[in-house]
């Protein structure tokens, strides 16, 4: 076992189930200047379900221009009701329901995404809700900028799209630091609030958040799941990663065996590059007497306990991070940080990678 007395915290929820991705643009051309092109894309998907009520998550992606703020608009079409929401401010009335951005996650450049996650009611039946609309543009398929009007009030054509360059790949120079955004993470929400603690504090070897809101350790076993196709776009963004965090994640009422752990380290590695270094930690633990109400009494400590097995087992070759701790005037809502929570596991785990 490889082990390091830093600590290091994420939020991390992964989400399987339905899914929708839907992208849109519309644009107003007036003079000669190009026109302004919002467009976003949706993915929609059940993490979780049981009689009566079910967790669902969302990732926002703005492929239009830069927004400063945002708000998702949906309609729900069996009578479903939000009744918790985290990383935004939700608010419905009837079946329209409408999420407004969070402090720490309103600016949204082009091509960057978010996630944000819910708990939710339902009776008879629970599709998928329709009608996403970014600060009202429908996310309904591609961005396509309307053409600029020419001086005699004829549209001018516009020009051919030219092929999108592929990324280079993060690799560190030899003996000198790890590259830039160069290590990737999985978990779910939990991942994600270390990732933006990160980020916002100013660290740089580790991947921004990219939506990983209730994917916990079976949505990370499928080598094809949703999880890890959102994983490889990062990917392709940023080349594959050198080294990856395995946040351990678990819904208290599915919890998760050793064999899962094993598998989703061994998926890790095949999508990571060859010889890529994996860590792994369970989800953060939290102060005496307060409990995660989606991981369940002692369910932050099992995934800790699963970790430093992990970590302990040779054949794995991981290295174990340690424990992350969220005190309880960073917590959210009994799970999630808060903005000051997100820079504390920032901190941490800038120690820890750099």
């Amino acid at each position: 076992m490889r082990s390091h007395p830093h600590r290091a915290g994420v939020r991390l929820f992964v989400a399987v189930a339905m899914s929708i991705a839907v992208t849109a643009a519309v644009s107003a051309a007036v003079a000669a200047p190009a026109a302004a092109a919002p467009g976003c894309r949706v993915t929609y998907s059940v993490s979780s379900q049981w009689p009566g009520g079910f967790t669902g998550s969302i990732d926002i992606a703005n492929i239009g221009d830069p927004l400063s703020s945002w708000s998702l608009t949906w309609t729900f079409s069996a009578g479903q009701q939000v009744t918790q929401a985290w990383n935004s401010t939700v608010s419905q009335s009837g079946s329209q329901v409408t999420a407004r951005n969070a402090a720490w996650n309103g600016s949204l450049g082009t091509n960057a995404s978010t996630n944000m996650g819910f708990n939710g009611s339902w009776t008879g039946s629970n599709p998928a809700p329709t009608n996403f609309a970014l600060n009202g543009t429908v996310c309904n398929g591609t961005t396509q900028p309307s053409p600029t009007v020419g001086p005699t009030g004829s549209p001018t054509p516009s020009p051919s799209p030219s092929a999108s360059p592929t990324p280079s790949p993060s690799v560190s120079p030899t003996g000198g630091p790890p590259a830039a955004r160069s290590m990737g993470f999985i978990g779910c929400s939990m991942a994600e609030n270390v990732s933006q603690g990160y980020v916002a504090i100013g660290g740089q070897r580790m991947w921004g958040p990219y939506g990983t809101g209730g994917a916990v350790v079976q949505s990370w076993t499928n080598t094809n799941s949703s999880s890890w196709q959102a994983f490889d776009r990062q990917a392709a963004q940023y080349g594959q990663p050198t080294a990856v965090w395995v946040q351990i994640c678990i819904f208290a009422q599915a919890g998760a065996t050793y064999n899962e752990v094993r598998q989703l380290i061994t998926n890790a590695r095949q999508h990571a590059a060859p010889g890529a270094t994996i860590y792994i930690s369970g989800q953060p633990l939290y102060d005496p007497g307060q409990t995660c109400f989606l991981a369940g009494a002692n369910g932050p400590e099992l995934t800790d306990s699963l970790a430093r097995q992990a970590g302990n087992d040779a054949s794995q070759n991981v290295d174990y991070v340690g424990t992350f701790h969220l005190r309880s005037n960073e917590v959210s809502d009994g799970c999630h940080a808060n903005t000051a929570g997100q820079q504390s596991l920032g901190r941490q785990a800038l120690a820890y990678w750099g």
